[in-house]
């Protein structure tokens, strides 16, 4: 069942305004607080995004400038972070149609790791990714940095009620073209993970993945504090983030380059500083490996890479097994999942 603006009445039920946490309510195309706080609604995406706060990523920009002229086409192609050629292919491939939404077949390149280079453009199928998350029946999850939504989706297949949240109006509006007619329980709002649009204590997961890594360290704690907020009481976080003390993100951290990556770069976080800030802002909090070699190795890529690419990741997927069991293998891992309890 969805509201006259076409959003989902149990999203909206989970919904408060992020600057003064008060209840909303739907008035002529927008979200509306007490205190006259409004919100756009787009295409049945409500956008909380915060022009008087510094944005993290450039496309948050661009999705706060077309959330308020409110008149572009319904690709909102400079909010994707992509390059003008790419943009030009995506226009091209939505005239001629495609049974692969178009912004997703050039996003999954920026989104879903090297191995998808060959594919951009050329996509046959969705690349949803086997989530790390175990089965439930109806509890609410919140995908952080959900993009055309690869996470939420796989989640919403295990049974999880879905809410993915991204600052790119374009990616999320593609997200919802793609996977509206499926018949599971996702829903997509554009925001920002440091003031979520959520009210508290309702996920019983939060899952994030290749996005908190980019937060510079006082974003990031302020993001990690937003996740203790939204999570129940015994839910849990499963956040990935990058570790500095893996040989490959030794290397990439030291190059002379490393600066030139901007404000939105990977940042390297010892398994210390990672295991205070979330046992602060959420509890309990345990560390396991998630990729030797380099970040956002997964299994799935194998079929898409090179032979010298496959052969990495099927060392990376032993030495994440073995670390299971050999705990200081940790240590050496490049990209690490930090879960963490809400107490």
């Amino acid at each position: 069942m969805t509201s006259p603006e076409n959003i989902d009445i149990w999203l909206l039920s989970l919904l408060e305004c992020p600057r003064d946490h008060s209840e909303l309510r739907v008035e002529s195309g927008h979200l509306c607080c007490a205190q006259g706080h409004r919100y756009p609604i787009l295409s049945g995406v409500p956008v909380f995004l915060l022009v008087e706060k510094e944005q993290t990523i450039g496309i948050a920009t661009e999705s706060l400038k077309a959330a308020e002229s409110a008149n572009g086409s319904p690709l909102y192609i400079d909010t994707l972070g992509i390059s003008e050629e790419e943009k030009r292919g995506i226009e091209r491939d939505w005239v001629a149609g495609s049974k692969i939404d178009a912004a997703i077949s050039y996003l999954v390149g920026a989104t879903s790791g090297w191995g998808y280079v060959n594919s951009i453009g050329r996509l046959e199928s969705y690349p949803i990714p086997e989530i790390p998350i175990g089965p439930a029946d109806g509890e609410l999850f919140l995908d952080v940095g959900s993009n055309w939504g690869r996470w939420s989706v796989s989640a919403a297949r295990k049974g999880w009620k879905v809410v993915g949240i991204d600052p790119s109006l374009g990616a999320i509006l593609a997200a919802k073209r793609a996977f509206s007619g499926l018949g599971l329980e996702l829903a997509f709002v554009c925001g920002d993970a440091r003031f979520m649009p959520f009210k508290a204590h309702i996920f019983q997961c939060v899952f994030s993945y290749s996005v908190i890594q980019h937060f510079s360290e006082t974003d990031a704690e302020i993001a990690v504090g937003e996740l203790g907020r939204v999570l129940r009481r015994g839910g849990f976080a499963k956040i990935q983030m990058a570790h500095k003390g893996g040989l490959r993100s030794t290397y990439s951290r030291t190059r002379r380059d490393y600066l030139n990556g901007g404000p939105f770069r990977v940042r390297y976080w010892s398994l210390t500083a990672m295991r205070d800030v979330f046992e602060k802002k959420i509890g309990p909090s345990t560390l396991m490996a998630e990729a030797f070699g380099g970040l956002g190795l997964l299994a799935e890529d194998q079929k898409y890479v090179s032979t010298k690419a496959t052969v990495l990741i099927a060392v990376s997927m032993l030495l994440k097994k073995l670390s299971v069991f050999i705990r200081p293998l940790v240590r050496l891992s490049d990209s690490v999942y930090i879960v963490s309890t809400k107490r």
